[in-house]
This record gives C-alpha cells, structure tokens and sequence, in this order.
C-alpha cells in the first residue's frame, strides 16, 4: 500500500511538472534556449572547470533562458564498466545542479541527447534511460527515451539519438556493437517533422550528437560516415552513408527547419547548407579541435587536435563537395563561421527570426582542455536567423 501511495505521489507531481511545462510553451511567445554538448573530460569523466564556469554563467547572467539542450558526450564514458558510466552521468549532473535547481527554467531543465560516449557498452542504452527520465516517450519504439520530440512556444525540436548499439542477436555476443554516427529511423523522424508542420509551429530545431556537415576533427565519421583511410572513387558503403546523410538533409529542406544543432566536434561552427543552418556548440569542456585544414596546413598539431594534414582531407573535400584550394576555407559553405573556444549558444526565437548569441572561453596556452584562472567568457559569435517563407 505504502508503495502504491509513493507511486501515485510521484506520478502526481511528474504530470503536474508536465502540465506547468504545457503551459509555459502555450504563453511563451518569444523564448531563449541554450544548446551546448561534449563536456567530457578527467574528472570523473567530466571537464568540471569547464562546465562549471558556463552552468554559473547560464545561471547568473542570462535568467531568462528557459531550457538546456545538452548534445551528447557529457561524460567519457567506458567500454568495459557500465557502472562507471553511471558513476560519471550521476557526477555529470552534480555540476549540473545549478540548472536543475534553478527556479527561472522549465520542466526538465535539461533535454539530454545521446552521444556516442553514453553508448559504449551493451548496457549503456538501458542505464541511460533510467539516468534521464524526464523526457517524452513519443520516439520510435525502438529508441523510446533516447530519440523524442517536444514543443515549446511557437517552436518544435525533434532529438535523434545518432549513436545506437546494435544487436543482430541479443543472445549472441559476436553480434553486438555499436552503430554510431547514423539516423537509423528516418522514417520517425519525417513522421514527427510532417505532425509539426501540420500543427502550424513557426519554428523547426532538430538536434542530434553528431552533425550532417564535419568541420573539424570528425571529417572521418559524422552522419557521412566516410571512414579512415578514403581513396575515390567511393565504393557502395560509403556511398550509402552519404545518401543517407543527403536524406536527412532534404527532410529539413522538405519542412522548412530552421537549424540543426549538434556536437560532435570540440569546436564552434555555423553555416548554412541550401538555408538551413547547422550550429555546432561542441565543447562544453572536452579538449578542443583544429577545424579542417586549409591549403597548404600539412603539420599536425600536439597540442589541439588536427586529424588530418590538408592533402590528407582532400578526397574527403571531394566526397563531400567542400569549398577547397587556395583561399577557399575547407567546408561546405562559404559562409561558414567558426571559434576554437569552449562554447555554449543561446538561442532567442522570436515570430518570424531567432537571435543567436555564441559565447566562449578561449583555452589556457598551450592546452587543449584547460581555462586559465582568470578566464573570461566572450562573445564569439552573434546573428540573425530569419526565418524562410
């Protein structure tokens, strides 16, 4: 009895957590959200430096955000030790505290998004979902609490978990690992993209882990999934990759979203592919990446991680169809924009346009994952997304 009476006590409060969230979106014309990701890092999985200086910031000195999107890699995670995972998610939220416990924000607080550090181990995807439990199970039913979709204001957000693990066979353990950096239900994610735009929400955000575009550091893997080592021509597995990379991108054409944000990458990044941007906040404290080589970079780094020389990322540039050459600046649009600055963006939607604000702290010299003792936050980057007719 006592059990059942706790039950309906907790499932009480959660709906009504739920119903105050309902109706702070119905009021709230215009509204500001914060995306941020990849804050992994030595303490106890986590860059607490780091992430406590932007978690006290957000907390201080911008009190009218109302949510964080958070996307993905929060911890290191392990191969081996699903318990250390755990260990390092229950951490991760400790210096979260300031946001959970921040009277300003709305239910959850924190939208968590799956990256490919949460999902290193076969048990990985059942403990995240116990570790974050306010979230809408209206996902597939085969990622319910890892994929999801929610509105808030006169805006629509759709989170695609881009990092699963497979099993061709539970039972068999040769058959089993992960399966990151792909949409694996493109088909729930037109679904849910159609249902918004049917019920008339002005604006469009999708969010994942990994991004649709490389900038830096990740132009291996990502969404186009091209692998180490690439000679051209493309051979059929990575030509399906990057079709189904392409698929993705047109269902954003095809409903008129407004941005896709992501991580991935520890680096800051904007641009836009045929008018929807793609908005990297990737570091929230893990160590920071070079963006792509430029013409005639052929040195590696020690200190900030370049993953390839530039005659190195070439047929990557080709297989992508990336601006590359002398004075060309090595990503898909020439409009691209980039820091490399630990970075959190706050993003302000208003009717027809959202103001975008993306503030960093700049590294300790000669590191990669350190802020010096008097660091400052600074405004790396500000604009305007208008929104399409």
């Amino acid at each position: 009895m006592l059990n059942s009476i706790s039950n309906y006590k907790y499932l009480t409060v959660k709906t009504l957590l739920v119903l105050l969230f309902l109706s702070a979106s119905l009021f709230a014309q215009g509204f500001k959200f914060v995306i941020m990701s990849d804050s992994r890092g030595h303490y106890n999985g986590v860059n607490d430096p780091v992430l406590s200086a932007f978690v006290n910031d957000i907390v201080e000195n911008h009190k009218d955000v109302k949510f964080i999107l958070f996307a993905g890699d929060m911890i290191n995670g392990s191969w081996w030790e699903p318990n250390k995972t755990i260990s390092q998610i229950e951490h991760w939220k400790e210096v979260m505290a300031p946001i959970y416990e921040n009277p300003n924000m709305v239910w959850p607080k924190v939208w968590p998004v799956v990256g490919n550090h949460e999902i290193r181990n076969r048990n990985d995807e059942d403990n995240y979902r116990k570790a974050f439990q306010d979230v809408y199970m209206n996902g597939p039913d085969d990622e319910k609490g890892l994929s999801y979709s929610f509105d808030f204001g006169n805006a629509h957000f759709t989170v695609i978990n881009t990092d699963r693990w497979y099993y061709g066979a539970r039972n068999d353990t040769t058959d089993d690992h992960p399966a990151w950096h792909r949409i694996h239900r493109l088909d729930w994610v037109e679904k849910d993209l159609k249902a918004a735009k049917e019920r008339g929400v002005k604006h469009i955000f999708t969010v994942s882990h990994e991004m649709a575009f490389p900038v830096g550091g990740h132009l291996h893997d990502a969404l186009p999934n091209l692998g180490r080592g690439l000679t051209l021509p493309l051979d059929s597995a990575r030509t399906e990759h990057l079709e189904h990379r392409d698929n993705f991108w047109n269902l954003l054409k095809k409903y008129n979203a407004d941005a896709h944000l992501c991580g991935h990458e520890h680096t800051y990044g904007r641009q836009t592919i045929d008018g929807i941007y793609q908005i990297i906040a990737g570091s929230a404290g893990a160590p920071l990446y070079h963006q792509n080589p430029k013409y005639g970079e052929e040195t590696k780094d020690t200190v900030l991680y370049r993953e390839f020389t530039y005659a190195e990322a070439v047929p990557y540039f080709k297989a992508l169809d990336y601006n590359y050459g002398p004075q060309k600046n090595s990503q898909r649009s020439e409009d691209f924009v980039g820091a490399i600055a630990f970075n959190y963006v706050i993003i302000d939607v208003q009717d027809d346009y959202a103001d975008v604000v993306s503030y960093g702290i700049f590294p300790k010299e000669g590191t990669a994952d350190q802020i010096a003792d008097d660091y400052k936050i600074v405004v790396l980057d500000k604009f305007r997304m208008e929104k399409k007719k």
